[in-house]
């Protein structure tokens, strides 16, 4: 084989010889002076030639190109000088050295310098050129067979290259601190509405929340691994497996130290996208939150059932702003198709959806600043409770006509009340194991601005400002009592009076201490997601919601321990480990806004990687 040096040697010869024929009518055509037997001369001669750089530019080039080749030339004559001849060397006559020697005695020699107008052409010969060739071909033929794509059998089909894997993994640990002022009688809502009917009068163990134990060294994991599939240039089809304790939509994390019992997966993702334009898709499926929001309306771990739709409009008021219009239908839950299961008269129980819209508007307000619009519109249909028709519950019948609408998950904050209707053989009013909904119905508006301003380089400033408000919440369903006590709400009461919202005596009643508003703001700097070693952001903020601002089922579970009814800071900070590995650290601190007193700290730490 040809060292490496004999090819470069025949290119560096042929170079002359180009320039020469391609450029020797120019010269002669310009007047400017015989060609020159360096090549550097000849290209910059006709640069001035053309026009393309100056005369005193020129010559200042032509100077320096002469200089550093009568440099090269003294150095090679020493070098041809000082070796020894290949016979005095030792070396055998065989091998890479004599290969050289031999394509060496091929190529032209050394030649004087040539007469005056004299055009030379090194010639290179074919063996030379077949052996540079060849020896390409196996340098290409050598690299696809260590990487395993030009091997029989290894090649990658066609379908993968469409095919785009990618998952995380994020260890945790947490701390939770109570106040030594917090309640100790706040029930456990949650449990209660997972768990079924339960007298809520006579019942001898009621569920009651933990608010006064902390908790140290609380360890999870949540592993997530996704596939996204492309059929066409237009429909892409997405998978994702996702851990979690349970089926609950708000968290997929696992916690660690069950007794090494394995651990549940669950189909987090499902959907077909459609791009039906460049600005304009459709989303079918179990899909990620299409809308621009925070963990104050949505978690960052909830995702959508349903249909959703984009389009976009780039480049308006003087292409100064991009606008994006996206809404969506997703039901919440179909209802029973049995309902009442041992009744031969079956009812219809009402299906749950959300139907939501929102505009956003990103403003490029130069220097790569930018500001983003958003206003958002979620109606919740049918979420709201119903009181019962009047229910001989264990006598004639086994369920009551609005059992259908108790919410199937709840964190804690919204307003409930029990709305089953239970009496007795007689028609009087009795108690009875019951079901609690929601007292009010959510149409949440939701509001945001935020600005991102570079600050250095990759490092930004963000700030973020949200204003929520259900539309729909009306204290009068609460301090009306329309129900009487048999349907009074079992949380949210205020201080003062005899601990009933629904006394029968008026001057005796707590008053309601439940709201429909909320807002936070959130501030933060460094890089947008650090991701390799010496990235870092830190961030801050303050939150407030009120009791039924928004659908407590929904939001981020970590702040208060999830729901709403809840005011607060956070501060925290991340860090890059390594390319795809961050360690993130936040301090959560929040009281309740009003009724029962609880406050709850939560320090955490996450280790997070992703591919």
């Amino acid at each position: 084989m040809i060292p490496r040096w004999t090819h470069k040697t025949a290119l560096l010869l042929s170079l002359p010889a180009s320039l020469f024929l391609a450029q020797g009518d120019a010269f002669a055509q310009a007047g400017a002076p015989a060609p020159s037997s360096n090549a550097m001369v000849n290209l910059v001669r006709l640069l001035v030639a053309q026009g393309t750089i100056s005369r005193d530019k020129g010559e200042e080039l032509i100077s320096e190109a002469t200089q550093e080749a009568q440099t090269a030339q003294a150095s090679a004559a020493q070098t041809a000088s000082a070796a020894p001849p290949l016979a005095a060397s030792g070396l055998a006559e065989t091998g890479p050295a004599a290969n050289s020697a031999r394509l060496a005695s091929a190529l032209p020699p050394v030649l004087s310098p040539a007469p005056h107008g004299t055009i030379r052409v090194p010639y290179i010969p074919q063996v030379v050129r077949d052996q540079i060739r060849d020896d390409i071909r196996q340098d290409v033929m050598r690299e696809a067979k260590a990487e395993r794509w030009a091997v029989p059998g290894l090649a990658a089909p066609d379908w993968v290259r469409n095919l785009n894997l990618s998952g995380d993994l994020r260890i945790r640990t947490q701390a939770q601190f109570y106040s030594r002022f917090n309640s100790n009688l706040i029930p456990n809502f949650q449990s209660i509405v997972s768990n079924g009917p339960l007298d809520l009068v006579h019942a001898t163990a009621i569920p009651i929340l933990n608010t006064t134990s902390d908790r140290y060294g609380l360890t999870s994991a949540r592993a997530r691994l996704g596939f996204d599939f492309a059929v066409n240039s237009r429909t892409t089809v997405g998978l994702q497996l996702a851990s979690g304790n349970n089926a609950g939509p708000v968290s997929t994390s696992a916690t660690l130290g069950g007794g090494f019992f394995k651990r549940n997966v669950y189909l987090n993702k499902a959907f077909v996208q459609e791009r039906l334009t460049d600005d304009a898709s459709v989303t079918v499926g179990r899909m990620d939150n299409p809308f621009l929001s925070t963990d104050a309306l949505f978690s960052p771990e909830l995702k959508f059932d349903g249909f959703a739709g984009s389009f976009r409009m780039p480049n308006r008021v003087y292409g100064l702003a991009d606008f994006t219009l996206r809404g969506g239908a997703f039901p919440l839950d179909f209802g029973g198709t049995n309902f009442p299961d041992t009744s031969t008269f079956k009812t219809s129980v009402p299906q749950k959806w959300l139907f939501s819209a929102q505009l956003e508007g990103d403003w490029h307000l130069g220097h790569d600043r930018l500001l983003k619009l958003a206003g958002g519109y979620y109606v919740f249909k049918n979420i709201q409770g119903r009181f019962s028709t009047p229910c001989a519950l264990g006598v004639i019948d086994t369920q009551c006509s609005t059992d259908g609408r108790t919410p199937s998950f709840v964190q804690k904050g919204n307003t409930l009340f029990q709305m089953r209707n239970i009496v007795d053989a007689t028609g009087q009013v009795v108690n009875g194991p019951q079901l609690l909904g929601l007292v009010h119905p959510f149409h949440v508006l939701d509001t945001l601005a935020m600005l991102d301003v570079p600050v250095g380089k990759d490092t930004h400033f963000t700030f973020l400002a949200e204003y929520l408000r259900n539309l729909a919440f009306r204290r009068a369903r609460v301090d009306g009592c329309r129900h009487g006590k048999a349907g009074e709400p079992v949380n949210n009461g205020g201080s003062g009076g005899s601990g009933d919202i629904c006394d029968p005596i008026v001057a005796k009643r707590t008053p309601y201490a439940g709201g429909g508003q909320g807002f936070q703001v959130t501030a933060a700097l460094g890089y947008p997601t650090p991701q390799r070693w010496g990235e870092w952001r830190a961030f801050a903020g303050y939150k407030y919601l009120e009791s039924d601002v928004v659908l407590d089922s929904f939001n981020d579970d970590i702040f208060h321990l999830g729901g709403t009814n809840a005011k607060g800071y956070t501060i925290g900070g991340t860090i890059g480990l390594a390319k795809g590995m961050n360690l993130t650290g936040r301090w959560l601190s929040a009281n309740s806004v009003s009724s029962d007193p609880l406050a709850i700290d939560v320090l955490q730490f996450d280790l997070n990687v992703a591919f």
